[in-house]
C-alpha cells in the first residue's frame, strides 16, 4: 500500500484561544339560485397541499402534514421529520470523536453539547481514524488506515473489510439513510456490505485527477460528498452516479489541508481548510469554496469536522485538533469568527484526536 503522511500535518497546534395561509378556492361563483346547485371544490389544486406555506418544490418533504416544512423546528417526540432534514425526532446531543493514545490504543469519546465527557468507549483491537455513526448505535470506523470495521457500544471491534493489500489506503467512511456504508480510498469510492463484500462504484487517478480523503452524506437525499485534499469536490448518488463539482488544481489549489467535510441541515457542504483567504470553515457555493468563519490564532489548524446546523442561519462547527500533549474539540459558531473550547484533555497523554461526528438521538 502506498502510504501518505497527510494525516500528521495537523498535529502541532496551540491552545491559546480562548406565513400567512393561502385562501382556498371554494368553487362558489355566487351565481344561480337553488341551494343544491352550488358546488364546493374539495380538491386543493395548488402546489401547497397542506397550506403550510411550502410546496414540495420549496422543500416540503411531507405536503400532507402541516407540521412538516423546512421552516419548522424539530419536535423530538412526534415521529415526524418536522424540519425536513432527513432525520426523525433528532436532538443534537454532542459529538463522538476518535482518539488514539500515544501507546496506540483506540478509543471513541462521547462528549455532550456543553463539553462533558459522557463516555469513553475502548475500541478493542480497532484503531479508529475516521468514523461515522452506525444504525445500531455503534460506529463504523476506518481502522488504522488499513480496514473498515464496526465498533459496538461495548467496544467490541469487528473487521468488515481488509484493505491492507490495496494500492492506496482507505480514508473516511459515511452511512446514508438507507444504511449503506461507503468508504473512500485515494483511488476509488466503494461500499462495504455487512458480510464484508466490497463493491467499487467509481475510480480515478489520485496522482493526476482527484485525491479525496473526506467523505460525508446528505441525510435527506442520500447524496455522498467526496472532499479532495486540495479543494476538489465530487458527489455520488445511486441513481445519478459519480460527478465532479470542483476539479482540484494540484499546482495552484484553491484550498489545501482538506482532511474531512460535513453536510449541514441548510443543504450546504462544509470543510475546515486553509486558503489564501485564511484558515477556517468554507462552504461550497456553486463551484467555489467561500470562507464562512475564520480565526486569528494561526498556531493551530483545523483537522476533522462535524456540524450541527439545526439553525441554518447559525450553524455550529466542531473541529478536532491536537496541540502538543492536549487534545481539543473546538466549537466555531457561524458569524463569530472565533473558536472556543468545547473540550480539552488534561495533557497527560500525547495521543491524537482524529475523526469527529455529530451525535443525534
Amino acid at each position: 500500500m502506498r502510504t501518505l503522511v497527510i494525516l500528521s500535518l495537523a498535529a502541532c497546534n496551540n491552545l491559546e484561544a480562548g406565513v400567512s395561509l393561502p385562501e382556498k378556492d371554494t368553487g362558489d361563483t355566487g351565481e344561480g339560485g337553488g341551494g343544491d346547485t352550488d358546488t364546493v371544490d374539495t380538491v386543493d389544486t395548488d402546489d401547497d397541499q397542506d397550506d403550510d406555506g411550502f410546496s414540495p418544490a420549496d422543500g416540503d418533504c411531507d405536503d400532507a402534514e402541516p407540521r412538516v416544512s423546512p421552516a419548522r423546528e424539530e419536535d423530538d417526540d412526534d415521529g415526524l421529520d418536522n424540519d425536513c432534514d432527513g432525520r426523525v425526532d433528532e436532538d443534537f446531543k454532542g459529538v463522538d470523536v476518535a482518539y488514539v493514545t500515544s501507546g496506540g490504543e483506540g478509543h471513541i469519546y462521547q462528549i455532550d453539547h456543553i463539553g462533558r465527557l459522557e463516555a469513553d468507549v475502548q475500541a478493542g483491537d480497532c484503531i479508529p481514524i475516521f468514523l461515522d455513526a452506525a444504525p445500531d448505535g455503534g460506529w463504523y470506523v476506518n481502522d488504522n488506515l488499513a480496514a473498515v470495521s464496526h465498533v459496538a457500544t461495548d467496544g467490541t471491534c469487528t473487521q468488515l473489510a481488509d484493505f491492507s493489500e490495496a494500492d492506496w489506503p482507505p480514508y473516511a467512511v459515511t452511512v446514508t439513510p438507507d444504511g449503506t456504508l461507503y468508504v473512500v480510498l485515494a483511488d476509488r469510492l466503494s461500499t462495504v456490505a455487512s458480510d464484508g463484500t466490497v463493491t467499487d462504484l467509481a475510480s480515478w487517478d489520485p496522482e493526476t485527477e482527484f485525491y479525496p480523503i473526506g467523505l460525508a452524506s446528505d441525510p435527506l437525499t442520500g447524496t455522498v460528498g467526496l472532499f479532495d485534499y486540495f479543494g476538489g469536490f465530487a458527489t455520488y448518488h445511486r441513481e445519478d452516479g459519480f460527478a465532479y463539482v470542483v476539479k482540484p488544481d494540484f499546482a495552484n489549489p484553491a484550498l489545501y489541508g482538506v482532511i474531512s467535510g460535513a453536510h449541514g441541515d441548510d443543504g450546504g457542504w462544509y470543510v475546515p481548510a486553509t486558503s489564501a483567504a485564511g484558515v477556517g470553515i468554507f462552504r461550497l457555493e456553486g463551484t467555489a469554496w467561500v470562507l464562512q468563519d475564520e480565526w486569528s490564532d494561526e498556531d493551530w489548524s483545523p483537522f476533522m469536522m462535524a456540524v450541527d446546523a439545526d439553525d441554518p442561519d447559525r450553524p455550529e462547527f466542531y473541529v478536532s485538533a491536537t496541540a502538543g500533549a492536549y487534545q481539543v474539540i473546538w466549537r466555531v459558531i457561524h458569524g463569530s469568527n472565533a473558536a472556543e473550547h468545547l473540550w480539552v484533555s488534561d495533557g497527560t497523554d500525547f495521543g491524537n484526536f482524529y475523526g469527529v461526528v455529530s451525535r443525534f438521538y
